[in-house]
This record gives C-alpha cells, structure tokens and sequence, in this order.
C-alpha cells in the first residue's frame, strides 16, 4: 500500500499534468474566438428591417452585397455580381450575378433574391433605414437567374451606394416566415448566425471555404454589448475583447502603454456629430433665430480641443468634410454677444425648458451633452438633459414622438455620397425627417431629388450649395464635429480599418498571430 510520503508526490504530478492539459485546452479555445466590443446594441439582426447604421458591421458579416468594400483602398468592388452596365439611357443597370455564391443554407443565390431582399428593404412597413433611397429604383426587372436589371425613374448619381445592401434568401424567409427569419437571419457572407443574446452579445460562426473571402483563422466571432467606454477598454487590457473601435483619446494615451495591446488611428473615415432640431413635434424649434443663436453660442473647437483632446475638427455645415459639397472655408463665428441678440428676436421665453436627448452612439456624449447645456446657459436657454438608449431614440425620432425631446444629439456615420443622407433626413416625407414642414420644402425636396440624379459633378455641386445654404439659414439641425476613428486591439490578432468606412467591416480579414 503506498504511503504518505509516496501518494503526495504522485497527487502533485497529477495536478500538474491535468492543470497543463486544460490551461492548453481553453487558450486552444480563446484561440479559436475573436471578441469585438461594442459600445450600442445593434436594433435588429434581420437585414430588412434594418434601423441604424450601428446594425451594419452585423449585417454585412452575415450578408453579401453586390458591392462590397475593398479592405485595402475602400473602394467599391463587386462581390455577388460578376458586372454591372449603366445602359444607354444611363438611367438602367444592368447585373451580372457569380455563379458560385451560396447561402448557409447551401441554396444558391440568384437574381430572385436579389429583388426579393430590395423589394423587402423598401417596404415602408419595414421601415428599413434604406426605405427612403430606394425609392429611386422604378423595379427589378429579371431576365434569368443570374442576369436582372435595376430600373431607375431617372439617372442616380450616386447608385453605387444602394449595391451594399445584404442579400437574403427568399426560399428562407418563404420557408420559415417573417418572425423566425428575424430572428435567426440567413445570408451568403463570411460568417453565419449563431445566437444572439439581445443586451449581451451576437455570435457568429466562421463559414469554412467561402466562395469569395478568404477564411479567418479563427472559428467564432463574437460581438460583445459594452456600452461604457471604460468598461470596454479595460475589457481590452483583461484579454475579454480582442479588438473596440471607438476608443476615446484620453483612454488612447493609457492603451498605448499596455504591452499587449496596440492602438491605431485614421482620419480617412466619414463622421458629423450635431444636435437635430425637432421641428415636427416642437413648433418652438421651427424658430429660426432660435436656432442661428444655438449654432453662435456653441464653441465647438473648445469641444474637439478640451473633450476630445484634438483628435477631431469642427465643422459647421451639413456635410462631411469627406463628401461632395463639403466647403471647408465655411465657419460660424462663436460670438456669445450675437447670439444673445438672435435669441432676444426669437420667440424663446427666458426659464421654458427645452429638452435634450442623447445616447451612447455620441463619443463622451454625457460630457457633450453638459458642455452644450453649459454653453446655452450662457445665453439664456435653459436646457434639460436626458439620456436614451440608441434604439429608443431612433423609433422615437422615427415615429415623430414627442418623447425625443425639443433637440437631440447625432451621429451620422455617413458614407462616400451625400445623397443617401438627404434623401433619409430632408426631404419632407422620409422616415428621418425632422423638419418636414419647413416653409420651402417643395424647393429642397427637388433640389435633393436634383442633386440624386444629376451626374455631372461640377452640376451636382452647385445643387448641394442651394441645399446648404437653406440649411444655414433655417436648419434642421446644428452640425457640431467630426472625429477621427481610434481603434485598439490585441496584440494576438492583426486588423487594419477599411478605408473611407465608419464602422468594423470587413471582419473576415482579422487575422489571430498566436
């Protein structure tokens, strides 16, 4: 029989050994899993009832566009279709599908679904984000199962932008109806859907062998809900993210001196942050030397300087620095003198409260938020704050509810075109409007639907400046900053931002170094 002296040693040993064998084990495990945290729960994983920009990164990691991103230039460039045609009348595009793309189900994609998914998308009842830009597509007409034509009522300018909508299976959606369909989605991308936990995570599997993307080295990508910006970042230095976006300049300079963790920035992103003025719901905000005296008492390069310690500029017009019609020599002048002046001439009464909303998609938004009131204060406004989740306020904003406040802070993430962004928050009868009854609208609804078709460049600017220059003197909203875009991961895995983009795309190319 063994004695003490004996049994002890060997109990040791065998700690050891099992100790080793499940250390290895769950960094095999961790090995196979990239985390991303985000800072907003997404809206929805059902791409045809898309509501946020927020909802993409999502999205289009389940889902293959016609056009995609390059993840090196952020060019457009086909995925699903082989080639695209502007016909004669260079009001029509003609589509050729591959012929290899597959949805998870292993149902071929085709020209079917191509129309199904955009039909479904311009529903109104699905209040799709993109509801609003379709409309300039007439129909999808199909001339065979890889081969169909986009019918525009008029030339579209900017028709590029309408191809990066993710595809979905109609023999699905048909199969399993519209309420499992929104909850466990099916698409031809990268990864596919695992599970989603509403409030705490999105996982998604990686799809071995994808027909048009190489395959990750890893086996699951998770998206994490961390709505707290120390949180996430201190999640990232513990080892439970991988990789945030978003990262704020202040917790930058800490990252950097973690060894494990690496920090990149870029200021080739699209990124306008504003207040929107509820013109709808509050008949005050339709007063528009309430609202000049708003954009002089706001000393936005204060903000980008003190909150976001130079990592943005300011801007001041309704529009991207990115975009076309960007003009950068355009500034208001914080003057607290005239602002005051404005105020006395409108019919604000000194004590109303005025209402501001805002939401964790705005940077250090509880600061923002307090610096605005502070600012105002200083005029003469009174402003109360409150805080709403991202979702709350885009069905409020969307819904016109009275709820969402006299004013309400934004992030447009923005893309390469103007044109989805006018057609989606000015013209009088989009879902986003928030000024649809401004005295000229019949005027900036054509000069919108103008600058849409018009493609002569030279042409278009000279649209965008009318649309601009009402904007400045009645405006639907106040346009405060543009940021760059801090991103941090793991020193374990390597990814680079696609160029031109506002959110974490193209996932499939992050790439596990351990």
């Amino acid at each position: 029989m063994p004695n003490r002296e004996t049994i002890i040693p060997l109990v040791a040993g065998l700690l050891l050994i099992i100790l080793f064998f499940f250390s290895n084990t769950a960094f095999s495990a961790q090995n196979n899993i990239v985390s991303i945290g985000l800072n907003y729960d997404i809206s929805t994983v059902n791409m045809l009832e898309a509501k946020l920009g927020v909802d993409l990164p999502v999205m289009l990691a389940l889902h293959e566009p016609l056009m995609g991103a390059d993840p090196k230039t952020g060019e457009r460039i086909p995925i699903l279709a082989e080639s695209f045609q502007v016909l004669e009348n260079k009001k029509d595009i003609k589509v050729v599908l591959r012929q290899d793309p597959r949805f998870h189900t292993g149902d071929p994609v085709t020209a079917y679904d191509i129309k199904f998914t955009y039909d479904q998308c311009a529903d109104p009842s699905n209040a799709n984000l993109m509801a609003g830009p379709l409309d300039e597509i007439e129909e999808i007409e199909i001339l065979d199962d890889h081969t169909f034509i986009f019918r525009f009522w008029e030339p579209y300018a900017a028709w590029k932008e309408l191809m990066w909508i993710g595809i979905c299976s109609k023999n699905y959606y048909d199969k399993v109806g519209k309420e499992k369909f929104a909850k466990h989605p099916v698409g031809s991308g990268p990864f596919r859907f695992v599970e989603r936990k509403i409030g705490e995570h999105i996982t998604l599997g990686v799809v071995e062998d994808h027909y048009a993307r190489n395959s990750p080295n890893f086996e699951i990508l998770k998206f994490i809900i961390i709505p707290d910006d120390l949180t996430r970042a201190a999640m990232l230095e513990t080892g439970e993210l991988d990789l945030i976006s978003d990262v704020l300049p202040h917790q930058s300079k800490r990252l950097n001196r973690v060894t494990h963790v690496k920090v990149k920035s870029t200021s080739d992103v699209p990124s306008l942050f504003g207040i929107g003025y509820r013109c709808f719901t509050y008949p005050l905000m339709k007063d528009k030397y309430l609202k000049r005296a708003i954009n002089h008492a706001i000393n936005r390069q204060e903000i980008v300087d003190k909150i976001f310690l130079e990592e943005g500029y300011p801007l001041y017009m309704y529009a991207s620095r990115s975009e076309l019609g960007y003009d950068p020599d355009f500034t208001f002048e914080f003057n607290l003198e005239k602002a005051r002046k404005l105020l006395k001439q409108s019919s604000y009464k000194p004590g109303t409260p005025i209402i501001m909303s805002y939401t964790s998609a705005i940077p250090n938004a509880s600061l923002v938020a307090i610096t605005l009131q502070k600012y105002l204060a200083d005029i003469g406004i009174t402003i109360k704050l409150q805080k709403l989740e991202s979702g709350t306020q885009a069905t409020y904003s969307r819904n016109k509810d009275p709820r969402e406040g006299h004013l309400s802070l934004f992030a447009w993430a923005g893309g390469r075109d103007p044109s989805t962004r006018l057609l989606l928050s000015i013209v009088s009868t989009s879902i986003y409007v928030s000024y649809p009854d401004r005295p000229n609208k019949e005027e900036m609804d054509k000069w919108c639907a103008d600058q849409a078709h018009e493609l002569d460049v030279e042409k278009r600017r000279a649209i965008l400046k009318k649309i601009h220059e009402v904007m400045i003197d009645d405006p639907g909203s106040s346009v405060l900053f543009g940021l760059n875009m801090i991103y941090a991961m793991s020193k374990r895995i390597e990814y680079s931002w696609t160029p031109g983009e506002s959110f974490i795309f193209n996932a499939y190319t992050i790439k596990v170094l351990d």
